[in-house]
């Protein structure tokens, strides 16, 4: 009886240092750390906010994200604000080369860190003061981009010297469209192409996007290739080129980002290809590298994308993932 009343001592108390260990402090616990982004309600940026949870769930501190639509104002002052709070630190989405020097350099003057994410200066480090950038490299994605579409072109016998590229862009003077059609100009150049445009899809809000898109395609029966700049305006394809008419593959085209009607235009042969630049892991690290950085002082850059998709078998992995993403 002695014996026994022991051994159910001896569980209670290793039970109980279970417990204890289980309820220790996670590594950031009492860390706040602010995204701000000029991302809007919409399937990419869902799966950017999941990965920013996921991390401070593991790490047990608080983030919040700012979606500011496009709004370069409200962007502002919603940096502004998350400054004011001190937080240890914020993830910003640097989409313009001039508005966010200042507002950057004025917080590291504080003692607040601010690191890139999503999109970054043209310059990179040379450009903003930042800590460091997480995201895709968007020339070298772009320019990927670019050449699987005009290689597709030229193994159909397309004559490229007569060929005209269409890229619509959300917000068109935005770091992200600017610098993603530099490097689709640059591939153009190596094939020959030297007829272009830049279609301003008017915003964030999906029915502008594809109403615009159809429009120009309507207008221009020359267009040989359509690239949306942006996740949005790659989404909206499909749908455009069948408001247009357009026969699956009639006109050549891809994009960014790995939304569910990006994907089935794949499917359906409306869309060559689409760059997928891994977004959650874009939120994911923001959040690990902020936390990183208060503990030891690192400051990684992060290349989260540039990863072609193109094939059923690729499309299958991102369909496999995505609902653990986006739940």
């Amino acid at each position: 009886m002695r014996r026994s009343f022991f051994v159910v001592a001896l569980v209670c108390v290793l039970l109980s240092s279970a417990l204890v260990l289980a309820q220790e402090k996670k590594p950031a616990e009492g860390m706040y750390f602010r995204l701000v982004t000029h991302g809007g309600d919409d399937p990419f940026w869902a799966v950017v906010q999941k990965g920013a949870m996921d991390a401070a769930k593991e790490l047990g501190c608080k983030v919040d994200v700012d979606l500011c639509g496009g709004d370069l104002t409200l962007q502002l002052k919603r940096f502004e604000e998350a400054v004011a709070m001190k937080p240890n630190g914020i993830a910003l989405v640097i989409n313009d080369d001039t508005a966010w020097d200042e507002p950057v350099r004025r917080a590291l003057e504080q003692g607040i860190p601010v690191i890139g994410m999503n999109n970054d200066d043209s310059e990179g480090a040379v450009g903003n003061p930042r800590l460091c950038y997480i995201g895709q490299n968007e020339k070298a994605a772009a320019y990927r981009l670019a050449r699987r579409l005009f290689d597709e072109a030229k193994a159909r016998g397309i004559d490229l010297s007569k060929a005209h590229v269409a890229m619509a862009a959300e917000v068109p003077g935005a770091n992200y469209a600017k610098i993603r059609a530099s490097g689709i100009l640059e591939a153009m150049k190596e094939y020959g192409i030297t007829s272009y445009e830049i279609i301003d899809a008017g915003g964030l809000e999906m029915t502008t996007v594809e109403s615009r898109e159809t429009a120009y395609l309507l207008a221009h029966p020359e267009t040989t290739f359509l690239i949306g700049l942006g996740g949005i305006c790659t989404d909206r394809i499909t749908a455009s080129l069948k408001a247009a008419g357009k026969q699956p593959g009639e006109i050549i085209a891809g994009g960014f980002d790995t939304t569910p009607d990006t994907l089935a235009g794949i499917k359906e042969g409306y869309i060559t290809a689409t760059i997928d630049q891994q977004q959650y892991l874009q939120g994911y690290f923001a959040v690990y590298v902020l936390y990183l950085y208060n503990k030891y002082g690192f400051t990684p850059n992060i290349d989260t994308g540039g990863y072609l998709v193109d094939s059923p078998e690729k499309i299958a992995l991102i369909e496999k993932l995505s609902p653990e993403h986006i739940r």
